[in-house]
């Protein structure tokens, strides 16, 4: 496994959820929805802040984005 620090993981899955989320054409409020909460926040701060989200939460990440948990977290796809 890559050596990443917390903070380096939590960015990059950010920058992965927004990356994916765009892919689909879903705004936060969106794919918050599909998650199954009412307002965009939980999403923002996975994508602003570095939220650091459980594995429930990814699984459900995952499942909203359309992709599995190794694709959400591949890194290597985004951009340098």
């Amino acid at each position: 496994m890559n050596d990443i620090s917390v903070p380096d993981f939590k960015k990059n899955l950010g920058q992965r959820i927004k990356q994916l989320r765009l892919g689909l054409g879903l705004t936060q409020q969106q794919l918050a929805s599909r998650m199954g909460y009412k307002d965009k926040q939980v999403v923002n701060r996975y994508e602003m802040d570095g939220a650091n989200p459980t594995a429930y939460s990814l699984m459900q990440i995952a499942e909203s984005l359309e992709v599995s948990l190794d694709e959400l977290i591949d890194f290597s796809k985004l951009d340098s």
